[in-house]
Protein backbone atom coordinates (compact mmCIF):
# COMPACT_ATOMS: atom_id res chain seq x y z
CA UNK A 1 0.00 0.00 0.00
CA UNK A 2 2.09 3.21 -1.44
CA UNK A 3 -0.57 5.58 0.75
CA UNK A 4 0.10 3.84 4.13
CA UNK A 5 2.65 6.34 5.23
CA UNK A 6 0.31 9.01 4.58
CA UNK A 7 -2.86 7.03 6.42
CA UNK A 8 -0.74 7.00 9.60
CA UNK A 9 -0.53 10.61 9.27
CA UNK A 10 -3.87 10.94 9.24
CA UNK A 11 -4.85 9.06 12.05
CA UNK A 12 -2.60 10.80 14.58
CA UNK A 13 -3.86 14.27 13.17
CA UNK A 14 -7.06 14.31 11.05
CA UNK A 15 -10.62 15.55 12.36
CA UNK A 16 -12.31 12.49 13.24
CA UNK A 17 -14.60 11.58 10.58
CA UNK A 18 -11.42 11.76 8.15
CA UNK A 19 -9.14 9.84 10.95
CA UNK A 20 -12.01 7.30 11.04
CA UNK A 21 -11.81 6.23 7.49
CA UNK A 22 -8.42 6.22 7.22
CA UNK A 23 -8.17 4.01 10.63
CA UNK A 24 -10.34 1.38 8.12
CA UNK A 25 -8.38 2.26 5.08
CA UNK A 26 -4.93 1.09 7.14
CA UNK A 27 -6.65 -2.08 8.80
CA UNK A 28 -6.73 -3.71 5.37
CA UNK A 29 -2.63 -3.30 5.12
CA UNK A 30 0.03 -5.90 5.59
CA UNK A 31 3.68 -5.58 6.11
CA UNK A 32 3.67 -2.36 4.77
CA UNK A 33 1.52 -1.04 6.97
CA UNK A 34 3.28 -3.41 9.90
CA UNK A 35 6.39 -1.40 9.02
CA UNK A 36 4.89 2.24 9.21
CA UNK A 37 2.95 1.68 12.73
CA UNK A 38 6.68 0.36 14.21
CA UNK A 39 8.10 3.99 12.45
CA UNK A 40 5.30 6.60 14.12
CA UNK A 41 4.19 4.98 17.20
CA UNK A 42 7.65 6.15 18.96
CA UNK A 43 7.14 9.32 18.20
CA UNK A 44 3.63 9.88 18.57
CA UNK A 45 1.75 11.77 21.76
CA UNK A 46 -0.46 9.77 23.30
CA UNK A 47 -3.47 10.35 21.17
CA UNK A 48 -1.71 9.14 18.01
CA UNK A 49 -0.14 6.22 20.16
CA UNK A 50 -3.92 5.48 21.05
CA UNK A 51 -4.95 5.91 17.67
CA UNK A 52 -2.40 3.71 16.13
CA UNK A 53 -3.01 0.96 18.38
CA UNK A 54 -6.21 1.14 17.40
CA UNK A 55 -5.55 0.30 14.16
CA UNK A 56 -3.17 -2.65 15.11
CA UNK A 57 -6.37 -4.20 16.92
CA UNK A 58 -8.45 -3.91 13.95
CA UNK A 59 -5.79 -5.60 11.44
CA UNK A 60 -5.55 -8.31 14.44
CA UNK A 61 -7.67 -10.86 13.05
CA UNK A 62 -6.94 -10.23 9.39
CA UNK A 63 -2.68 -11.23 10.17
CA UNK A 64 -2.00 -12.15 13.18
CA UNK A 65 1.32 -13.37 12.97
CA UNK A 66 2.13 -9.26 12.10
CA UNK A 67 0.27 -7.86 15.08
CA UNK A 68 0.89 -10.21 18.03
CA UNK A 69 4.46 -9.20 19.39
CA UNK A 70 3.53 -5.43 18.69
CA UNK A 71 0.36 -5.93 20.84
CA UNK A 72 1.94 -7.80 23.46
CA UNK A 73 4.61 -4.73 23.34
CA UNK A 74 2.17 -1.93 23.76
CA UNK A 75 0.26 -3.58 27.17
CA UNK A 76 2.74 -1.47 29.65
CA UNK A 77 2.57 1.99 27.46
CA UNK A 78 1.96 4.32 29.85
CA UNK A 79 -1.27 5.70 27.85
CA UNK A 80 -4.29 3.93 29.23
CA UNK A 81 -6.31 3.95 26.03
CA UNK A 82 -2.89 1.94 24.25
CA UNK A 83 -3.37 -0.40 26.86
CA UNK A 84 -7.11 -1.06 25.79
CA UNK A 85 -6.69 -1.03 22.64
CA UNK A 86 -3.87 -4.01 22.53
CA UNK A 87 -6.04 -5.79 24.75
CA UNK A 88 -8.99 -5.12 22.30
CA UNK A 89 -6.56 -6.87 19.80
CA UNK A 90 -4.84 -9.70 21.90
CA UNK A 91 -8.72 -10.90 21.99
CA UNK A 92 -9.24 -11.39 18.38
CA UNK A 93 -5.52 -12.75 17.68
CA UNK A 94 -4.25 -14.93 20.89
CA UNK A 95 -1.74 -17.41 20.04
CA UNK A 96 1.40 -18.89 22.16
CA UNK A 97 1.90 -16.61 25.33
CA UNK A 98 -1.12 -13.80 24.85
CA UNK A 99 -2.93 -15.37 28.24
CA UNK A 100 -0.30 -15.81 30.09
CA UNK A 101 1.00 -12.24 29.70
CA UNK A 102 -2.43 -10.49 29.93
CA UNK A 103 -3.05 -12.62 33.64
CA UNK A 104 0.45 -11.31 34.61
CA UNK A 105 -0.94 -7.86 34.22
CA UNK A 106 -3.97 -8.76 35.75
CA UNK A 107 -4.35 -7.45 39.17
CA UNK A 108 -2.63 -4.75 38.70
CA UNK A 109 -4.30 -3.10 36.12
CA UNK A 110 -7.20 -0.35 36.68
CA UNK A 111 -10.40 -0.45 36.32
CA UNK A 112 -10.78 0.42 32.71
CA UNK A 113 -8.45 -1.96 31.59
CA UNK A 114 -9.09 -4.90 33.78
CA UNK A 115 -12.84 -4.87 32.51
CA UNK A 116 -10.61 -5.27 29.11
CA UNK A 117 -8.60 -7.92 29.93
CA UNK A 118 -11.22 -10.12 31.01
CA UNK A 119 -13.14 -9.67 27.94
CA UNK A 120 -10.01 -10.93 26.29
CA UNK A 121 -9.25 -13.83 28.60
CA UNK A 122 -13.14 -15.14 28.33
CA UNK A 123 -12.62 -15.28 23.82
CA UNK A 124 -8.73 -16.52 24.02
CA UNK A 125 -8.21 -17.63 27.63
CA UNK A 126 -8.18 -21.72 28.65
CA UNK A 127 -8.14 -23.42 32.11
CA UNK A 128 -5.77 -20.81 33.45
CA UNK A 129 -8.23 -18.09 32.75
CA UNK A 130 -10.74 -19.57 34.07
CA UNK A 131 -9.14 -20.06 37.16
CA UNK A 132 -7.96 -17.08 37.57
CA UNK A 133 -11.49 -15.60 37.09
CA UNK A 134 -12.94 -17.53 39.46
CA UNK A 135 -11.30 -15.89 42.04
CA UNK A 136 -10.76 -12.36 40.83
CA UNK A 137 -13.21 -9.46 41.78
CA UNK A 138 -13.56 -5.60 42.37
CA UNK A 139 -16.29 -3.87 43.79
CA UNK A 140 -17.39 -2.95 40.08
CA UNK A 141 -20.85 -4.22 38.89
CA UNK A 142 -19.38 -4.05 35.11
CA UNK A 143 -16.06 -5.69 35.48
CA UNK A 144 -18.68 -8.64 37.73
CA UNK A 145 -20.97 -8.45 34.46
CA UNK A 146 -18.03 -8.97 32.30
CA UNK A 147 -16.63 -11.72 34.55
CA UNK A 148 -19.42 -13.80 34.80
CA UNK A 149 -19.95 -13.41 30.87
CA UNK A 150 -15.92 -14.41 30.78
CA UNK A 151 -16.48 -17.57 32.63
CA UNK A 152 -19.29 -19.07 30.77
CA UNK A 153 -17.38 -18.27 27.32
CA UNK A 154 -14.83 -19.93 29.18
CA UNK A 155 -16.65 -23.11 30.62
CA UNK A 156 -18.41 -23.27 26.61
CA UNK A 157 -14.57 -23.74 25.57
CA UNK A 158 -13.71 -26.34 28.24
CA UNK A 159 -11.28 -28.77 26.47
CA UNK A 160 -12.17 -32.68 27.18
CA UNK A 161 -12.09 -35.33 24.44
CA UNK A 162 -13.02 -34.07 20.95
CA UNK A 163 -16.72 -34.84 20.15
CA UNK A 164 -18.00 -35.38 16.73
CA UNK A 165 -20.85 -36.82 14.64
CA UNK A 166 -20.78 -40.57 13.75
CA UNK A 167 -22.27 -40.69 10.42
CA UNK A 168 -22.94 -44.67 11.03
CA UNK A 169 -25.49 -43.93 13.86
CA UNK A 170 -29.26 -43.59 12.44
CA UNK A 171 -32.64 -41.30 13.41
CA UNK A 172 -34.70 -43.84 14.87
CA UNK A 173 -38.15 -42.99 14.65
CA UNK A 174 -39.33 -40.31 11.97
CA UNK A 175 -37.38 -37.08 11.86
CA UNK A 176 -37.91 -33.74 10.39
CA UNK A 177 -35.23 -33.15 8.21
CA UNK A 178 -33.75 -30.25 6.09
CA UNK A 179 -31.08 -30.78 3.66
CA UNK A 180 -30.00 -27.39 1.98
CA UNK A 181 -28.57 -26.38 -1.81
CA UNK A 182 -27.52 -23.19 -3.31
CA UNK A 183 -30.69 -21.52 -4.33
CA UNK A 184 -31.88 -22.90 -7.76
CA UNK A 185 -31.01 -26.10 -7.58
CA UNK A 186 -33.81 -27.47 -5.55
CA UNK A 187 -35.38 -29.66 -8.25
CA UNK A 188 -31.78 -31.12 -8.88
CA UNK A 189 -31.42 -32.21 -5.04
CA UNK A 190 -35.07 -33.31 -5.04
CA UNK A 191 -34.46 -35.47 -8.34
CA UNK A 192 -30.99 -36.78 -6.37
CA UNK A 193 -32.99 -37.73 -3.07
CA UNK A 194 -35.41 -39.83 -5.02
CA UNK A 195 -33.21 -41.89 -7.46
CA UNK A 196 -31.55 -42.54 -4.26
CA UNK A 197 -34.39 -43.20 -2.50
CA UNK A 198 -33.75 -41.37 0.80
CA UNK A 199 -36.88 -40.21 2.67
CA UNK A 200 -40.26 -38.96 1.78
CA UNK A 201 -39.94 -35.30 0.72
CA UNK A 202 -42.28 -32.99 2.16
CA UNK A 203 -41.66 -29.77 0.88
CA UNK A 204 -39.30 -27.39 -0.85
CA UNK A 205 -38.70 -23.81 0.19
CA UNK A 206 -35.59 -21.68 -1.23
CA UNK A 207 -32.05 -23.85 -0.90
CA UNK A 208 -34.07 -26.34 0.70
CA UNK A 209 -35.88 -29.75 0.49
CA UNK A 210 -37.68 -30.88 3.61
CA UNK A 211 -37.87 -34.61 4.24
CA UNK A 212 -40.04 -37.46 6.76
CA UNK A 213 -36.68 -39.50 7.57
CA UNK A 214 -35.95 -42.44 9.43
CA UNK A 215 -32.46 -44.63 9.48
CA UNK A 216 -28.66 -43.78 9.05
CA UNK A 217 -27.18 -40.18 8.67
CA UNK A 218 -24.37 -41.74 6.13
CA UNK A 219 -27.24 -41.39 3.28
CA UNK A 220 -28.38 -37.94 4.00
CA UNK A 221 -24.49 -36.94 4.42
CA UNK A 222 -23.67 -38.78 0.64
CA UNK A 223 -25.91 -36.32 -0.93
CA UNK A 224 -23.76 -34.68 -3.14
CA UNK A 225 -26.07 -31.46 -4.42
CA UNK A 226 -26.55 -30.81 -0.85
CA UNK A 227 -24.54 -28.57 1.69
CA UNK A 228 -26.00 -28.98 4.84
CA UNK A 229 -27.82 -31.54 6.61
CA UNK A 230 -30.36 -30.20 10.07
CA UNK A 231 -33.11 -31.74 12.20
CA UNK A 232 -36.03 -29.60 12.78
CA UNK A 233 -37.11 -28.92 15.82
CA UNK A 234 -40.82 -26.58 16.79
CA UNK A 235 -40.12 -24.20 19.40
CA UNK A 236 -42.09 -24.81 22.48
CA UNK A 237 -44.53 -22.33 23.09
CA UNK A 238 -43.82 -20.16 26.16
CA UNK A 239 -44.23 -16.73 26.98
CA UNK A 240 -40.10 -16.03 25.98
CA UNK A 241 -37.99 -16.83 23.29
CA UNK A 242 -35.28 -18.13 25.65
CA UNK A 243 -37.66 -20.11 27.77
CA UNK A 244 -39.30 -21.57 24.66
CA UNK A 245 -35.73 -22.04 23.25
CA UNK A 246 -34.19 -23.82 26.50
CA UNK A 247 -37.42 -26.33 26.43
CA UNK A 248 -36.62 -27.28 23.05
CA UNK A 249 -32.77 -27.88 23.84
CA UNK A 250 -33.38 -30.28 26.67
CA UNK A 251 -36.22 -31.89 24.65
CA UNK A 252 -33.55 -32.30 22.00
CA UNK A 253 -30.58 -33.57 24.24
CA UNK A 254 -30.98 -36.98 24.11
CA UNK A 255 -31.32 -37.19 19.89
CA UNK A 256 -28.23 -35.00 20.03
CA UNK A 257 -26.44 -37.63 22.19
CA UNK A 258 -27.37 -40.68 20.14
CA UNK A 259 -25.91 -39.26 16.88
CA UNK A 260 -22.48 -37.81 18.70
CA UNK A 261 -19.40 -39.52 19.92
CA UNK A 262 -19.89 -37.58 23.34
CA UNK A 263 -21.50 -35.04 24.67
CA UNK A 264 -23.77 -32.59 22.40
CA UNK A 265 -21.34 -29.56 21.94
CA UNK A 266 -23.29 -26.98 19.28
CA UNK A 267 -23.18 -23.53 18.72
CA UNK A 268 -26.15 -21.17 18.46
CA UNK A 269 -27.07 -18.60 16.40
CA UNK A 270 -30.35 -16.65 15.70
CA UNK A 271 -32.12 -16.34 12.23
CA UNK A 272 -33.46 -12.86 10.81
CA UNK A 273 -32.64 -10.29 14.14
CA UNK A 274 -29.22 -10.43 15.12
CA UNK A 275 -26.90 -11.67 17.43
CA UNK A 276 -29.14 -11.91 20.62
CA UNK A 277 -26.08 -12.33 22.74
CA UNK A 278 -27.88 -11.86 26.05
CA UNK A 279 -30.04 -14.74 25.06
CA UNK A 280 -26.93 -16.94 24.12
CA UNK A 281 -25.20 -16.31 27.55
CA UNK A 282 -28.35 -17.28 29.58
CA UNK A 283 -29.16 -20.26 27.58
CA UNK A 284 -25.42 -21.30 27.57
CA UNK A 285 -25.30 -20.67 31.39
CA UNK A 286 -28.77 -22.54 32.24
CA UNK A 287 -27.98 -25.68 30.34
CA UNK A 288 -26.66 -28.94 32.18
CA UNK A 289 -23.35 -29.42 30.81
CA UNK A 290 -23.02 -33.11 31.14
CA UNK A 291 -26.09 -33.46 29.17
CA UNK A 292 -25.48 -30.79 26.22
CA UNK A 293 -22.50 -27.98 26.04
CA UNK A 294 -22.89 -24.43 24.02
CA UNK A 295 -19.27 -23.97 22.35
CA UNK A 296 -18.46 -21.22 20.30
CA UNK A 297 -15.62 -23.07 18.86
CA UNK A 298 -15.15 -26.18 16.92
CA UNK A 299 -18.65 -27.52 17.61
CA UNK A 300 -20.04 -30.28 15.07
CA UNK A 301 -23.51 -28.98 15.51
CA UNK A 302 -24.99 -25.69 14.74
CA UNK A 303 -28.38 -24.92 16.29
CA UNK A 304 -30.00 -22.20 14.46
CA UNK A 305 -33.38 -20.19 15.45
CA UNK A 306 -35.55 -18.87 13.44
CA UNK A 307 -38.43 -16.85 15.24
CA UNK A 308 -40.21 -16.46 12.16
CA UNK A 309 -41.04 -19.75 11.40
CA UNK A 310 -40.99 -20.95 15.80
CA UNK A 311 -38.45 -23.84 15.05
CA UNK A 312 -34.83 -25.11 15.57
CA UNK A 313 -32.83 -26.73 12.80
CA UNK A 314 -29.62 -28.76 14.33
CA UNK A 315 -27.25 -28.81 11.43
CA UNK A 316 -24.54 -31.65 11.70
CA UNK A 317 -21.53 -31.00 10.67
CA UNK A 318 -19.21 -34.20 10.75
CA UNK A 319 -14.97 -33.95 10.34
CA UNK A 320 -15.12 -36.56 7.99
CA UNK A 321 -15.65 -35.92 4.79
CA UNK A 322 -17.88 -38.10 2.81
CA UNK A 323 -18.28 -36.48 -0.76
CA UNK A 324 -15.35 -34.21 -2.27
CA UNK A 325 -12.09 -35.84 -0.37
CA UNK A 326 -11.31 -35.66 -3.84
CA UNK A 327 -10.77 -32.28 -3.66
CA UNK A 328 -6.90 -31.66 -2.96
CA UNK A 329 -6.25 -28.57 -4.81
CA UNK A 330 -8.68 -25.76 -5.99
CA UNK A 331 -8.19 -22.06 -8.22
CA UNK A 332 -9.53 -18.98 -7.82
CA UNK A 333 -13.82 -19.15 -8.64
CA UNK A 334 -13.64 -22.43 -9.46
CA UNK A 335 -16.75 -24.31 -8.67
CA UNK A 336 -18.40 -25.46 -5.87
CA UNK A 337 -18.41 -29.08 -5.83
CA UNK A 338 -22.25 -29.11 -4.83
CA UNK A 339 -22.81 -27.29 -8.00
CA UNK A 340 -20.35 -29.16 -10.30
CA UNK A 341 -22.70 -32.32 -8.63
CA UNK A 342 -25.37 -30.55 -10.13
CA UNK A 343 -24.38 -30.12 -13.33
CA UNK A 344 -22.76 -33.63 -13.49
CA UNK A 345 -26.89 -34.77 -12.75
CA UNK A 346 -28.40 -32.63 -14.94
CA UNK A 347 -26.08 -33.76 -17.79
CA UNK A 348 -26.96 -37.53 -17.06
CA UNK A 349 -25.47 -40.59 -17.93
CA UNK A 350 -24.61 -42.27 -20.59
CA UNK A 351 -22.31 -45.00 -21.29
CA UNK A 352 -20.62 -43.83 -23.98
CA UNK A 353 -20.43 -40.67 -23.33
CA UNK A 354 -17.32 -38.84 -24.13
CA UNK A 355 -16.92 -35.59 -21.92
CA UNK A 356 -15.61 -32.37 -22.43
CA UNK A 357 -14.96 -29.83 -19.81
CA UNK A 358 -13.70 -26.90 -22.10
CA UNK A 359 -13.18 -24.53 -19.14
CA UNK A 360 -11.76 -26.88 -16.85
CA UNK A 361 -10.98 -25.00 -13.81
CA UNK A 362 -9.62 -27.46 -10.94
CA UNK A 363 -11.43 -30.60 -13.08
CA UNK A 364 -14.66 -30.58 -10.75
CA UNK A 365 -17.03 -31.07 -13.42
CA UNK A 366 -15.24 -33.76 -14.55
CA UNK A 367 -14.88 -35.17 -11.29
CA UNK A 368 -18.53 -35.80 -10.74
CA UNK A 369 -19.13 -36.81 -14.36
CA UNK A 370 -16.60 -39.30 -13.80
CA UNK A 371 -18.30 -40.78 -10.36
CA UNK A 372 -21.66 -40.71 -11.19
CA UNK A 373 -21.49 -43.11 -13.96
CA UNK A 374 -20.33 -45.31 -17.17
CA UNK A 375 -18.45 -42.69 -19.53
CA UNK A 376 -15.68 -43.44 -22.88
CA UNK A 377 -13.34 -40.62 -22.21
CA UNK A 378 -12.56 -37.10 -19.94
CA UNK A 379 -10.88 -34.69 -21.92
CA UNK A 380 -10.20 -31.09 -19.56
CA UNK A 381 -8.90 -27.90 -21.26
CA UNK A 382 -7.74 -24.41 -19.56
CA UNK A 383 -5.47 -21.35 -20.40
CA UNK A 384 -4.14 -21.58 -17.09
CA UNK A 385 -1.84 -24.27 -16.39
CA UNK A 386 -2.34 -23.83 -12.76
CA UNK A 387 -5.73 -25.15 -13.61
CA UNK A 388 -4.70 -27.97 -15.01
CA UNK A 389 -2.22 -29.04 -12.30
CA UNK A 390 -5.18 -28.72 -10.05
CA UNK A 391 -7.34 -30.70 -12.03
CA UNK A 392 -4.85 -33.01 -12.51
CA UNK A 393 -4.47 -33.67 -9.00
CA UNK A 394 -8.14 -33.94 -7.96
CA UNK A 395 -8.83 -36.42 -11.38
CA UNK A 396 -6.20 -38.29 -9.53
CA UNK A 397 -7.08 -38.29 -5.82
CA UNK A 398 -11.14 -39.48 -7.69
CA UNK A 399 -9.34 -42.51 -9.16
CA UNK A 400 -10.48 -41.17 -12.89
CA UNK A 401 -7.79 -40.51 -15.58
CA UNK A 402 -8.40 -37.96 -18.31
CA UNK A 403 -6.45 -35.98 -21.42
CA UNK A 404 -5.70 -32.34 -19.92
CA UNK A 405 -4.51 -29.77 -22.65
CA UNK A 406 -3.12 -26.44 -22.49
CA UNK A 407 -6.15 -25.28 -25.22
CA UNK A 408 -8.32 -22.60 -25.75
CA UNK A 409 -12.06 -23.41 -25.81
CA UNK A 410 -12.99 -21.65 -28.65
CA UNK A 411 -10.56 -23.52 -30.92
CA UNK A 412 -9.64 -26.93 -29.18
CA UNK A 413 -11.74 -29.66 -31.71
CA UNK A 414 -11.81 -33.08 -29.24
CA UNK A 415 -12.98 -35.83 -31.77
CA UNK A 416 -16.73 -37.59 -30.93
CA UNK A 417 -17.44 -35.35 -28.12
CA UNK A 418 -21.46 -36.52 -27.02
CA UNK A 419 -21.27 -34.00 -23.92
CA UNK A 420 -19.99 -30.44 -22.68
CA UNK A 421 -20.37 -29.90 -18.79
CA UNK A 422 -18.75 -26.68 -17.97
CA UNK A 423 -18.23 -23.57 -15.25
CA UNK A 424 -16.84 -20.89 -17.80
CA UNK A 425 -15.43 -18.08 -16.42
CA UNK A 426 -17.22 -15.06 -15.38
CA UNK A 427 -16.66 -12.02 -12.54
CA UNK A 428 -13.09 -12.81 -11.65
CA UNK A 429 -12.20 -15.75 -13.86
CA UNK A 430 -12.81 -13.20 -16.97
CA UNK A 431 -9.33 -11.68 -18.44
CA UNK A 432 -9.03 -8.04 -18.47
CA UNK A 433 -8.69 -7.66 -22.15
CA UNK A 434 -11.64 -10.27 -22.79
CA UNK A 435 -15.42 -9.47 -23.49
CA UNK A 436 -17.69 -11.73 -21.74
CA UNK A 437 -20.14 -11.68 -24.91
CA UNK A 438 -18.16 -12.28 -26.86
CA UNK A 439 -16.87 -15.23 -25.29
CA UNK A 440 -20.06 -16.54 -24.90
CA UNK A 441 -20.58 -16.33 -28.60
CA UNK A 442 -18.34 -17.94 -29.55
CA UNK A 443 -17.81 -20.98 -27.35
CA UNK A 444 -21.59 -21.49 -28.17
CA UNK A 445 -20.35 -21.20 -31.86
CA UNK A 446 -18.04 -23.73 -31.56
CA UNK A 447 -19.35 -26.03 -29.12
CA UNK A 448 -22.64 -26.57 -31.78
CA UNK A 449 -19.43 -27.56 -34.16
CA UNK A 450 -18.20 -30.12 -31.83
CA UNK A 451 -20.70 -32.05 -30.40
CA UNK A 452 -21.57 -35.02 -31.94
CA UNK A 453 -26.01 -34.95 -32.95
CA UNK A 454 -27.52 -35.45 -30.23
CA UNK A 455 -25.31 -34.44 -28.23
CA UNK A 456 -25.65 -32.21 -24.65
CA UNK A 457 -24.23 -28.98 -23.59
CA UNK A 458 -24.66 -28.39 -19.89
CA UNK A 459 -23.17 -25.60 -18.51
CA UNK A 460 -23.70 -22.08 -16.03
CA UNK A 461 -24.28 -19.27 -18.32
CA UNK A 462 -23.31 -15.84 -16.63
CA UNK A 463 -25.13 -14.49 -19.81
CA UNK A 464 -28.81 -16.14 -19.96
CA UNK A 465 -30.83 -14.24 -22.43
CA UNK A 466 -28.06 -13.70 -24.67
CA UNK A 467 -26.54 -17.10 -24.72
CA UNK A 468 -30.15 -18.79 -25.38
CA UNK A 469 -30.80 -16.87 -28.27
CA UNK A 470 -27.48 -18.12 -29.71
CA UNK A 471 -27.64 -21.78 -28.58
CA UNK A 472 -30.71 -21.57 -30.78
CA UNK A 473 -28.87 -20.25 -33.76
CA UNK A 474 -26.58 -22.03 -33.21
CA UNK A 475 -29.01 -25.57 -34.20
CA UNK A 476 -28.99 -26.54 -30.71
CA UNK A 477 -32.20 -26.91 -28.85
CA UNK A 478 -32.37 -25.68 -25.33
CA UNK A 479 -34.15 -28.14 -22.65
CA UNK A 480 -33.91 -27.07 -19.16
CA UNK A 481 -32.93 -23.85 -17.62
CA UNK A 482 -33.21 -22.46 -13.97
CA UNK A 483 -31.26 -19.55 -12.01
CA UNK A 484 -28.57 -20.64 -9.34
CA UNK A 485 -27.24 -18.46 -6.56
CA UNK A 486 -23.20 -19.09 -7.14
CA UNK A 487 -22.71 -17.18 -3.79
CA UNK A 488 -23.40 -13.34 -4.03
CA UNK A 489 -24.86 -13.42 -8.26
CA UNK A 490 -26.70 -15.72 -10.31
CA UNK A 491 -26.20 -17.50 -13.46
CA UNK A 492 -28.23 -19.91 -15.83
CA UNK A 493 -28.03 -23.47 -15.68
CA UNK A 494 -28.78 -24.36 -18.99
CA UNK A 495 -28.91 -27.77 -20.84
CA UNK A 496 -29.43 -27.79 -24.40
CA UNK A 497 -29.37 -30.60 -27.44
CA UNK A 498 -27.74 -31.06 -30.73
CA UNK A 499 -30.67 -31.47 -32.86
Amino acid sequence: MRHVPELVARVESAEPGEREAAEKALARGGATLAAALDSALPGAGPDGRARLARVLARFAAERPELVRARLLGLLDDDEPRVCRAALRGLGRVGGAGVEAQILERLQSLALPEARAAVEALGKIGGADSRQALERFSRADPELARLRDRALVMLGRSAGGDPVDIDVERSLEGPTDVVLTCRRGLEDVLGEELATAGVGRETARGPGRVELDYRGPLRPLFERRVALDVGLRVRLHESRSLEAALLASLEESAPLLARLSTGIPRFRLAFRGRGAKKATQFRVARALDPERLVNAPRGAPIEAVVDERTLEVIFYLRPSRELRFAYRGRDVPAASHPSIAAALARVAGVEADDVVWDPFVGSGLELCERGLLGPFRRLVGSDLSERALGAARVNLERAGLRAELVRADARTLTPAGVTLIVTNPPMGRRIARDRDLGALVDAAIDHFARVLLPGGRLVWLSPLPARSASRIASAGLALERIGRVDLGGFDAELQRARRR
